[in-house]
């Protein structure tokens, strides 16, 4: 007898507990990482899993937290769904835009569902995560050169911008050999880390075989999301011949010859007044 009033008394928690419950079935983001600036659409299913209808259903996104950068496109981020009926479900949509200034990450958004059980609000929690990423805008430029012409050994010194929103990680950077040119030093350098709105600068010791070079630089480096990118630049020097750097200012023009000249017309201007005198004595 015992153990029938359990039963029967467990029977009865039970679909006491179960007579209402709201689960979330499952979230979808169109498109599933989005870029600052865009759109992105939240869709929601909700599922009805207890034992009779469930009406007045709200459904919110929380996001007071000054770290989420959504704003609402369209309607507020709570709706309300006025019934689901027991075993059915109902799927609501919310539309977000992302801030043009959003980092780059994974952000957890927290979802609030309540609904009314006789007299007692129930609610539900749970965290969505909605990932932002920016496509890395790395800009490479040769920012000085000691070397001018042909021939000379020196170093040149390379620019790396990053203009993207997101950070530049595990940067490296290597010069192809290639018969125009000697690389003196080592041809790869690790550059590191580069933030957003920042720069970093290598430099490489070179000497040049050819005036019209165009040196190809490969760099390797990871963003925010540890996705590997692989790019190639083409990279170009302007070489001068000993004329024109002098013209250019690039280099000073050597006054050996005009010292000789000078010391030459000295020498001829003795000789021409020793010969004079003589000349006149005789």
């Amino acid at each position: 007898m015992k153990k029938i009033l359990f039963l029967l008394l467990f029977v009865i928690l039970t679909s006491q507990a179960y007579a209402n419950s709201i689960t979330i079935d499952s979230v979808t983001s169109n498109p599933s990482e989005v870029q600052p600036g865009e759109r992105v659409y939240i869709n929601m299913r909700l599922e009805n899993q207890g034992t009779k209808d469930i009406k007045d259903i709200a459904v919110g996104l929380d996001l007071t937290s000054s770290d989420l950068p959504f704003i609402p496109v369209g309607s507020a981020a709570k709706k309300v769904i006025e019934e689901i009926e027991n075993d059915e479900s109902e799927s609501v949509e919310f539309i977000f835009m992302v801030s043009s200034s959003a980092k780059p990450d994974t952000y957890k958004i927290p979802i609030v569902v309540s609904y009314k059980d006789d007299n007692e609000i129930l609610e539900e929690k749970s965290v969505i995560g909605l990932v932002v990423r920016a496509l890395p805008a790395l800009e490479v430029a040769i920012e000085e050169s000691e070397v001018y012409k042909v021939g000379q050994v020196g170093e040149v010194t390379i620019r790396f911008v990053n203009k993207g929103l997101g950070d530049i990680k595990f940067l490296s950077a290597r010069i192809e050999k290639n018969f125009n040119y000697d690389i003196v030093s080592s041809n790869t350098v690790y550059v590191g880390n580069i933030g957003s709105d920042d720069f970093e600068t290598a430099s490489f010791k070179m000497v040049f075989k050819n005036r019209f070079v165009s040196i190809p630089l490969g760099v390797d480096y990871k963003d925010n999301n540890n996705k590997e990118y692989k790019q190639t630049f083409n990279l170009e020097l302007p070489l001068y011949s000993q004329q024109e750097a002098i013209a250019l200012g690039l280099e000073s023009q050597s006054r050996t010859g005009i010292y000789i000249g000078i010391a030459v017309i000295v020498i001829l201007f003795f000789l021409y007044r020793r010969y004079r005198k003589r000349k006149i004595r005789g």
